[in-house]
Protein backbone atom coordinates (compact mmCIF):
# COMPACT_ATOMS: atom_id res chain seq x y z
CA UNK A 1 0.00 0.00 0.00
CA UNK A 2 1.48 3.73 -0.82
CA UNK A 3 1.12 6.43 1.23
CA UNK A 4 -1.89 8.03 -1.25
CA UNK A 5 -4.12 5.67 -0.21
CA UNK A 6 -3.28 5.07 3.62
CA UNK A 7 -3.97 8.58 3.52
CA UNK A 8 -7.87 8.61 1.78
CA UNK A 9 -8.08 6.27 4.30
CA UNK A 10 -7.05 8.00 7.53
CA UNK A 11 -9.09 11.64 6.09
CA UNK A 12 -12.39 9.86 5.84
CA UNK A 13 -11.96 8.09 8.85
CA UNK A 14 -10.90 11.35 10.78
CA UNK A 15 -13.58 13.52 8.92
CA UNK A 16 -16.19 11.21 9.82
CA UNK A 17 -17.19 9.68 6.47
CA UNK A 18 -16.75 6.27 7.38
CA UNK A 19 -19.88 4.78 8.69
CA UNK A 20 -19.43 3.26 12.27
CA UNK A 21 -19.68 -0.13 11.33
CA UNK A 22 -16.51 -0.07 9.96
CA UNK A 23 -14.51 0.89 11.86
CA UNK A 24 -13.57 -2.03 13.73
CA UNK A 25 -11.49 -2.51 10.31
CA UNK A 26 -9.92 0.43 10.20
CA UNK A 27 -8.69 -0.25 13.91
CA UNK A 28 -7.71 -3.73 12.52
CA UNK A 29 -5.50 -2.25 9.51
CA UNK A 30 -4.14 0.30 11.75
CA UNK A 31 -2.87 -2.46 14.06
CA UNK A 32 -1.21 -4.45 11.39
CA UNK A 33 2.63 -3.16 11.20
CA UNK A 34 2.40 -3.85 7.82
CA UNK A 35 2.91 -0.93 5.72
CA UNK A 36 3.78 0.92 8.91
CA UNK A 37 5.83 3.67 6.96
CA UNK A 38 2.96 4.52 5.13
CA UNK A 39 0.51 5.07 7.80
CA UNK A 40 3.39 7.32 9.43
CA UNK A 41 3.94 9.21 6.42
CA UNK A 42 0.04 10.01 6.04
CA UNK A 43 -0.47 10.65 9.72
CA UNK A 44 2.34 13.54 9.29
CA UNK A 45 0.64 14.99 6.14
CA UNK A 46 -2.98 14.92 8.40
CA UNK A 47 -1.08 16.78 11.03
CA UNK A 48 0.27 19.39 8.43
CA UNK A 49 -3.30 20.13 7.11
CA UNK A 50 -5.00 20.27 10.78
CA UNK A 51 -3.07 21.95 13.40
CA UNK A 52 -2.81 25.23 11.58
CA UNK A 53 -6.96 24.92 11.92
CA UNK A 54 -7.11 23.83 15.47
CA UNK A 55 -7.01 26.29 18.19
CA UNK A 56 -5.04 25.79 21.58
CA UNK A 57 -7.96 24.95 23.15
CA UNK A 58 -9.28 21.85 21.14
CA UNK A 59 -5.39 20.89 20.46
CA UNK A 60 -4.87 20.97 24.64
CA UNK A 61 -8.37 18.30 24.58
CA UNK A 62 -6.61 16.21 21.98
CA UNK A 63 -3.52 15.92 23.91
CA UNK A 64 -5.79 15.22 27.59
CA UNK A 65 -7.43 12.42 25.36
CA UNK A 66 -4.12 11.08 24.44
CA UNK A 67 -3.04 10.76 27.55
CA UNK A 68 -5.40 9.24 29.23
CA UNK A 69 -5.44 6.90 26.52
CA UNK A 70 -1.85 6.17 26.97
CA UNK A 71 -2.29 6.15 30.82
CA UNK A 72 -4.28 2.45 30.74
CA UNK A 73 -1.49 0.43 28.89
CA UNK A 74 2.20 -0.15 29.95
CA UNK A 75 4.24 0.55 26.97
CA UNK A 76 7.60 -1.88 26.06
CA UNK A 77 10.57 0.22 26.37
CA UNK A 78 11.48 -1.22 22.71
CA UNK A 79 8.36 0.68 21.39
CA UNK A 80 8.75 4.01 22.84
CA UNK A 81 10.93 5.92 20.00
CA UNK A 82 8.51 4.52 17.98
CA UNK A 83 5.09 5.96 20.22
CA UNK A 84 7.02 9.26 21.22
CA UNK A 85 7.74 9.85 17.25
CA UNK A 86 3.58 9.32 16.83
CA UNK A 87 2.75 11.92 19.63
CA UNK A 88 2.64 14.64 18.33
CA UNK A 89 0.56 13.65 14.83
CA UNK A 90 -1.67 11.44 17.31
CA UNK A 91 -2.72 14.52 19.42
CA UNK A 92 -4.78 16.72 16.53
CA UNK A 93 -6.60 13.26 15.68
CA UNK A 94 -10.49 12.87 16.53
CA UNK A 95 -11.23 10.46 19.33
CA UNK A 96 -12.22 7.54 16.91
CA UNK A 97 -8.47 7.49 15.69
CA UNK A 98 -6.93 8.17 18.62
CA UNK A 99 -8.40 4.89 20.27
CA UNK A 100 -7.37 3.25 16.78
CA UNK A 101 -3.99 4.04 18.06
CA UNK A 102 -4.45 2.97 21.45
CA UNK A 103 -4.96 -0.08 19.96
CA UNK A 104 -2.27 0.04 17.31
CA UNK A 105 0.13 0.89 20.11
CA UNK A 106 -1.11 -1.58 22.72
CA UNK A 107 -0.76 -4.34 19.96
CA UNK A 108 2.96 -2.68 18.96
CA UNK A 109 3.85 -3.56 22.56
CA UNK A 110 2.02 -7.05 22.60
CA UNK A 111 3.79 -8.02 18.89
CA UNK A 112 7.06 -6.99 20.91
CA UNK A 113 6.00 -9.20 23.79
CA UNK A 114 5.75 -11.85 21.36
CA UNK A 115 9.18 -11.76 19.96
CA UNK A 116 10.69 -12.97 23.27
CA UNK A 117 10.04 -16.61 22.65
CA UNK A 118 10.55 -19.24 25.43
CA UNK A 119 12.43 -22.35 24.20
CA UNK A 120 11.28 -25.65 24.98
CA UNK A 121 13.80 -28.36 24.62
CA UNK A 122 13.69 -32.20 25.33
CA UNK A 123 16.72 -33.96 26.14
CA UNK A 124 17.70 -37.46 24.11
CA UNK A 125 16.17 -40.48 25.61
CA UNK A 126 12.84 -38.55 26.96
CA UNK A 127 9.76 -37.41 25.77
CA UNK A 128 8.32 -34.32 26.56
CA UNK A 129 4.65 -32.52 26.83
CA UNK A 130 3.68 -28.77 26.74
CA UNK A 131 0.53 -26.67 26.95
CA UNK A 132 0.59 -23.56 24.95
CA UNK A 133 -1.49 -20.24 26.11
CA UNK A 134 -4.50 -21.42 23.65
CA UNK A 135 -4.40 -24.55 25.30
CA UNK A 136 -3.34 -26.01 22.26
CA UNK A 137 -1.27 -29.48 23.51
CA UNK A 138 2.06 -30.60 22.59
CA UNK A 139 3.91 -33.74 22.68
CA UNK A 140 8.06 -33.42 21.91
CA UNK A 141 10.35 -36.61 20.98
CA UNK A 142 13.71 -36.88 22.18
CA UNK A 143 16.22 -33.88 20.92
CA UNK A 144 13.38 -31.64 20.03
CA UNK A 145 12.61 -27.56 20.74
CA UNK A 146 9.95 -25.51 20.39
CA UNK A 147 9.99 -21.75 20.77
CA UNK A 148 7.07 -20.30 21.45
CA UNK A 149 5.10 -17.10 23.39
CA UNK A 150 4.67 -16.92 26.81
CA UNK A 151 1.29 -15.74 25.56
CA UNK A 152 -0.13 -15.12 22.06
CA UNK A 153 -1.30 -11.72 21.32
CA UNK A 154 -4.91 -11.68 20.84
CA UNK A 155 -4.55 -8.31 18.32
CA UNK A 156 -2.22 -10.95 16.34
CA UNK A 157 -3.45 -12.63 12.95
CA UNK A 158 -2.02 -16.09 13.86
CA UNK A 159 -0.71 -17.96 16.83
CA UNK A 160 3.12 -18.77 15.62
CA UNK A 161 5.66 -21.08 16.98
CA UNK A 162 8.87 -22.84 15.64
CA UNK A 163 9.62 -26.38 15.70
CA UNK A 164 13.08 -28.10 15.26
CA UNK A 165 12.35 -31.87 15.87
CA UNK A 166 9.54 -33.90 15.84
CA UNK A 167 5.90 -32.72 17.71
CA UNK A 168 2.57 -33.87 17.69
CA UNK A 169 -0.04 -31.02 17.54
CA UNK A 170 -3.53 -30.66 19.17
CA UNK A 171 -4.11 -27.72 18.19
CA UNK A 172 -7.02 -25.76 19.60
CA UNK A 173 -9.42 -24.11 16.81
CA UNK A 174 -9.82 -20.68 16.50
CA UNK A 175 -11.34 -19.33 13.17
CA UNK A 176 -9.55 -15.92 13.11
CA UNK A 177 -6.02 -17.02 14.44
CA UNK A 178 -5.19 -19.58 11.84
CA UNK A 179 -1.91 -22.01 13.94
CA UNK A 180 1.41 -21.49 12.19
CA UNK A 181 4.31 -23.93 12.73
CA UNK A 182 7.77 -22.53 11.23
CA UNK A 183 10.25 -25.20 10.34
CA UNK A 184 13.42 -23.29 8.69
CA UNK A 185 11.86 -21.87 5.27
CA UNK A 186 8.58 -24.04 5.48
CA UNK A 187 5.38 -23.45 7.04
CA UNK A 188 2.20 -25.76 8.27
CA UNK A 189 -0.46 -23.65 9.00
CA UNK A 190 -4.24 -24.87 10.80
CA UNK A 191 -7.06 -23.25 11.99
CA UNK A 192 -7.72 -26.87 14.71
CA UNK A 193 -6.74 -29.87 14.21
CA UNK A 194 -3.94 -32.58 14.95
CA UNK A 195 -0.93 -33.73 13.41
CA UNK A 196 2.38 -34.55 13.79
CA UNK A 197 6.13 -32.59 12.02
CA UNK A 198 9.04 -34.56 12.09
CA UNK A 199 11.92 -32.49 11.01
CA UNK A 200 15.00 -32.90 12.87
CA UNK A 201 18.08 -30.27 11.32
CA UNK A 202 20.52 -32.80 10.05
CA UNK A 203 17.56 -35.13 8.32
CA UNK A 204 16.71 -34.00 4.69
CA UNK A 205 13.07 -34.66 4.53
CA UNK A 206 10.15 -32.48 7.03
CA UNK A 207 7.86 -34.79 7.27
CA UNK A 208 4.07 -33.50 8.00
CA UNK A 209 1.30 -36.37 9.25
CA UNK A 210 -2.42 -35.81 9.55
CA UNK A 211 -4.13 -36.97 12.09
CA UNK A 212 -7.45 -35.25 12.18
CA UNK A 213 -8.50 -32.08 10.43
CA UNK A 214 -6.88 -30.76 7.42
CA UNK A 215 -3.87 -28.73 7.45
CA UNK A 216 -1.95 -26.79 4.66
CA UNK A 217 1.82 -27.41 3.90
CA UNK A 218 3.59 -24.59 2.14
CA UNK A 219 7.36 -23.02 0.99
CA UNK A 220 7.36 -20.14 -1.00
CA UNK A 221 5.24 -20.91 -4.04
CA UNK A 222 4.54 -24.58 -2.88
CA UNK A 223 1.27 -25.86 -1.51
CA UNK A 224 -0.10 -28.77 -0.32
CA UNK A 225 -3.42 -29.51 1.52
CA UNK A 226 -3.67 -32.88 3.55
CA UNK A 227 -6.25 -35.04 4.93
CA UNK A 228 -6.37 -37.82 7.50
CA UNK A 229 -3.58 -40.02 7.31
CA UNK A 230 -1.80 -38.59 4.49
CA UNK A 231 1.64 -36.77 4.67
CA UNK A 232 3.63 -34.28 3.09
CA UNK A 233 7.37 -34.99 2.51
CA UNK A 234 9.68 -31.88 1.87
CA UNK A 235 13.15 -32.62 1.07
CA UNK A 236 15.57 -29.74 2.03
CA UNK A 237 17.74 -30.46 -0.81
CA UNK A 238 15.92 -30.56 -4.24
CA UNK A 239 12.99 -28.23 -2.36
CA UNK A 240 10.56 -31.05 -3.75
CA UNK A 241 7.26 -31.76 -2.01
CA UNK A 242 4.99 -35.12 -2.40
CA UNK A 243 1.72 -36.51 -0.68
CA UNK A 244 1.66 -39.93 0.22
CA UNK A 245 -0.71 -42.30 1.98
CA UNK A 246 0.28 -43.53 5.47
CA UNK A 247 -1.34 -45.72 8.16
CA UNK A 248 -1.85 -44.29 11.96
CA UNK A 249 0.87 -47.26 13.45
CA UNK A 250 3.67 -45.23 11.51
CA UNK A 251 3.80 -42.15 12.97
CA UNK A 252 2.24 -42.44 15.94
CA UNK A 253 4.22 -45.14 17.66
CA UNK A 254 7.05 -42.57 19.21
CA UNK A 255 4.55 -40.73 21.96
CA UNK A 256 3.77 -44.25 23.54
CA UNK A 257 7.75 -45.35 23.71
CA UNK A 258 7.70 -47.27 20.75
CA UNK A 259 9.43 -47.68 17.43
CA UNK A 260 8.35 -48.40 13.99
CA UNK A 261 10.47 -47.96 11.21
CA UNK A 262 8.96 -48.92 7.19
CA UNK A 263 11.21 -48.76 4.71
CA UNK A 264 14.11 -46.71 6.16
CA UNK A 265 16.82 -46.07 5.48
CA UNK A 266 19.82 -47.07 7.79
CA UNK A 267 21.15 -43.54 8.81
CA UNK A 268 17.58 -42.27 9.75
CA UNK A 269 17.13 -45.37 11.54
CA UNK A 270 20.63 -44.77 13.36
CA UNK A 271 19.51 -40.58 14.34
CA UNK A 272 16.03 -42.21 15.82
CA UNK A 273 18.34 -44.37 17.88
CA UNK A 274 20.67 -42.52 19.47
CA UNK A 275 18.08 -39.97 20.25
CA UNK A 276 16.08 -42.62 21.63
CA UNK A 277 19.13 -44.13 23.95
CA UNK A 278 20.94 -41.08 23.84
CA UNK A 279 23.84 -42.88 22.66
CA UNK A 280 26.99 -42.14 20.59
CA UNK A 281 26.86 -44.46 17.05
CA UNK A 282 29.75 -45.09 15.15
CA UNK A 283 29.36 -46.28 11.26
CA UNK A 284 32.52 -47.56 9.68
CA UNK A 285 32.70 -46.29 5.83
CA UNK A 286 31.65 -49.45 4.52
CA UNK A 287 28.70 -49.84 5.80
CA UNK A 288 25.73 -48.65 3.36
CA UNK A 289 23.55 -46.16 4.87
CA UNK A 290 20.80 -45.83 2.46
CA UNK A 291 19.95 -49.53 2.96
CA UNK A 292 16.09 -49.55 4.20
CA UNK A 293 14.74 -51.96 6.80
CA UNK A 294 11.50 -52.47 8.09
CA UNK A 295 11.46 -53.08 11.93
CA UNK A 296 9.49 -52.63 14.72
CA UNK A 297 10.24 -52.26 18.87
CA UNK A 298 8.07 -52.26 22.15
CA UNK A 299 9.01 -49.54 24.55
CA UNK A 300 10.54 -51.71 27.04
CA UNK A 301 13.26 -53.44 24.44
CA UNK A 302 16.78 -51.98 25.00
CA UNK A 303 19.59 -50.94 22.29
CA UNK A 304 21.08 -54.26 22.86
CA UNK A 305 17.70 -55.57 21.21
CA UNK A 306 17.31 -53.27 18.35
CA UNK A 307 21.06 -54.02 17.72
CA UNK A 308 20.98 -57.38 17.63
CA UNK A 309 17.20 -57.40 15.41
CA UNK A 310 18.86 -55.03 12.98
CA UNK A 311 22.27 -57.40 12.63
CA UNK A 312 20.02 -60.39 11.87
CA UNK A 313 18.03 -59.47 9.34
CA UNK A 314 20.55 -57.51 7.50
CA UNK A 315 22.90 -60.37 7.14
CA UNK A 316 25.81 -58.32 6.52
CA UNK A 317 26.18 -55.91 9.67
CA UNK A 318 27.88 -56.40 12.88
CA UNK A 319 27.98 -53.96 15.94
CA UNK A 320 29.63 -53.93 18.98
CA UNK A 321 29.67 -51.81 22.31
CA UNK A 322 32.19 -50.32 24.12
CA UNK A 323 30.67 -48.00 27.18
CA UNK A 324 27.91 -45.55 25.79
CA UNK A 325 29.38 -46.14 22.18
CA UNK A 326 27.91 -48.62 19.29
CA UNK A 327 29.99 -49.34 16.75
CA UNK A 328 28.07 -50.90 13.68
CA UNK A 329 30.79 -52.40 10.58
CA UNK A 330 30.35 -54.98 7.63
CA UNK A 331 31.16 -58.57 8.60
CA UNK A 332 32.83 -58.39 5.18
CA UNK A 333 35.02 -55.23 6.31
CA UNK A 334 35.83 -56.42 9.63
CA UNK A 335 35.58 -53.98 12.53
CA UNK A 336 38.09 -51.31 11.48
CA UNK A 337 40.58 -49.57 13.23
CA UNK A 338 39.47 -46.29 12.01
CA UNK A 339 35.78 -45.72 12.18
CA UNK A 340 33.65 -42.01 11.15
CA UNK A 341 30.39 -40.83 13.13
Amino acid sequence: MNQQTAYKIMRFFVDGLIPARYHHRIIRWLSDSKDSEAKEEAMKQIWSETSSRMDSRSLNQSFDRFNRLRSVSTVHPLATNRLRNLLKYAAILTLPILLSLGVWWVTSYQNTKNMALTDFYVSQGRIGTLTLSDGTQVKLNSGSTLSYPQQFSTFAHSREVYLEGEAFFKVVHQSKQPFIVHIGNLKVKVLGTQFNIKAYPAEENITTTLAQGKVLVYENKQAMTILPDERVVYNRVNGMMRKQRVENYDYSQWMHGRLYFDQAPLKTIIADLQRRYNIRMNIASDVDLNQKYTMAFREDETIDDVMHVLCKISDHLHFTKQNNIIIIYTKKGGRPADIHK
